[in-house]
């Protein structure tokens, strides 16, 4: 059995003149969005966090590694920035089997989509009418796996439990 939390960065500034969109920091609001999500899944701690290496999404990732214990595996991927459904789900499949739960940071519009994408028949339609519209910041979706290994995630196998909302 596989857990999968796959989270949206949180807030950001607005890019810069001259800034790369993959540069954006945080603001204030992002900061404590992220630090909810820590606290939000503390009690089901992932082993591992996957993070694309944006500038938003490392840092969402790290406050919420500071929350969960620095022992928690930080690992961060070039190609999960802007990554669309097809992409996320070939770095699940190349993990570790020894993870039976982990936490992945990205963005929208792919990540969205890969919920429903990967959603089975047995998924909650409340939680597939909320992820509908995309995932706003710091929310996030919780799926489950009946598979053994990561690379026989599929619809099939894969239901979504839930979709948070920051703060609520």
């Amino acid at each position: 059995m596989k857990k999968i939390y796959l989270a949206r960065h949180a807030t950001t500034h607005h890019a810069k003149k001259e800034q790369q969109d993959r540069d954006r920091p945080l603001t204030t609001k992002g900061r404590n969005e992220a630090s909810w999500l820590g606290q939000k899944i503390k009690d089901i701690s992932p082993s591992i966090i996957i993070s694309s290496s944006a500038v938003r999404a490392m840092e969402t990732s790290e406050i919420i590694q500071e929350a969960l214990g620095s022992d928690i595996e930080l690992k961060l991927i070039p190609e999960l920035y802007l990554a669309p459904p097809q992409i996320i789900h070939s770095e699940l499949t190349e993990i570790d089997d020894q993870h039976k739960t982990i936490l992945l940071v990205g963005h929208n519009p792919g990540l969205s989509q890969f919920l429903f994408d990967i959603s089975g028949p047995n998924s909650d339609r409340t939680a597939l009418q909320r992820v509908y519209g995309g995932l706003p910041p710091a929310g996030f979706g919780v799926l489950d796996s009946n598979v053994e290994n990561w690379t026989g995630l599929l619809k099939t196998n894969t239901r979504l439990e839930r979709i948070y909302y920051a703060e609520e």
